[in-house]
């Protein structure tokens, strides 16, 4: 693949994951969304990096624990919150659904439930004070990493998972990438977890989000017979909670 197939894909990746637009000429086909999924982690790294720029400067300002909070927020503003939509849709269909169908029929309903405001509630809140409670001197680093770990477990979750509906715009990803792509998911989620930089927080992040994934493929795999956009959304703002709740750890 030439330098500049590889730059259409990562654009791709950059259009799905973020609010960014970036300009791509001719049509787009299937391959190149599917092999755009390469580099759902380092569009993560892209992000925490901006993340970490953001909070050096919030910090001549502002203490920690602010800077912290605003972190939260801004994470949610460059992904135009669209894991979060994911989390909200996951929430309202999987607690409020009474089988398969209708948890999917709740799940595709363009409006948000009082499960989905609870969940949004819970894990913004406990991601705010999760990284307030990280120690300034690596917090910038911590924050940086839990959004390429986030998306690591996502592209894995899409390598080992399978598709719940029977059409819809996750089939191009979920049951249709091979093992190039999960190790490339582990590759990126042993680095995202060395940004923690010290080495049993990270291990813990390491081991404690490779087990929530497993857990949660085997939930939905259950519940609903696979995965869908909205439950790897609620994976990857999931993954990157446990993450910084395991920096935070003493």
């Amino acid at each position: 693949m030439n330098p500049a197939s590889l730059l259409r894909r990562l654009a791709l990746a950059v259009q799905f994951l973020t609010i960014a637009r970036v300009r791509i000429s001719d049509p787009v086909t299937t391959d190149e969304l599917r092999d755009s999924t390469y580099f759902f982690p380092v569009v993560g790294l892209g992000l925490g990096l901006v993340l970490a720029a953001t909070g050096s400067l919030l910090g001549w300002v502002f203490t920690w624990p602010v800077v912290a909070a605003l972190l939260v927020v801004e994470l949610a503003v460059l992904t135009g919150a669209l894991h979060l939509d994911g989390l909200a849709d996951m929430c309202d269909g999987f607690y409020a659904g009474r089988d398969r169908d209708d948890v999917l029929r709740i799940m595709k309903d363009p409006h948000i439930g009082t499960m989905g405001v609870v969940g949004l509630a819970c894990v913004l809140g406990l991601k705010a004070v999760a990284l307030m409670n990280v120690p300034p001197s690596r917090g910038l680093w911590v924050a940086a990493a839990a959004p390429v770990v986030g998306r690591s477990a996502v592209l894995l979750a899409c390598a080992m998972g399978r598709y719940a509906r029977e059409e819809g715009t996750g089939k191009t990803y979920i049951g249709q990438l091979g093992r190039d792509h999960a190790w490339m998911a582990l590759g990126m989620a042993v680095f995202g977890c060395t940004m923690i930089r010290e080495f049993v927080p990270a291990a813990f992040a390491f081991v404690l989000a490779g087990i929530w994934m497993v857990i949660f493929v085997n939930y939905c795999n259950r519940r609903i017979g696979g995965l869908t956009g909205d439950t790897v959304g609620a994976l990857n703002e999931t993954t990157e909670l446990l993450v910084w709740l395991a920096a935070s750890c003493r």
